[in-house]
């Protein structure tokens, strides 16, 4: 049996997708390293900006720092 998923779940993967390009480039842009400062630095933004419910909005940042942590292991 396939379930069409609801077209609201579907807007909000398309913002945090984009969410995540904005908050991987921001860690990348401000050289910010721990969760305290990335945190202080995107919180609100992706909150309001992208209009993420509060749990996806740490969930993204917290995805996009382990993101540039892993890149700055393989460089």
């Amino acid at each position: 049996m396939r379930v069409s998923p609801k077209p609201g779940a579907i807007e909000l993967l398309k913002r945090y997708n984009v969410a995540l390009n904005y908050a991987i480039n921001k860690i990348l842009s401000l050289d910010l390293r721990s969760i305290g400062r990335v945190h202080n630095a995107l919180y609100r933004g992706l909150r309001g900006w992208f209009d993420l419910p509060s749990r996806v909005a740490i969930d993204c940042y917290r995805d996009a720092l382990a993101k540039c942590q892993c890149l700055e292991e393989q460089s």
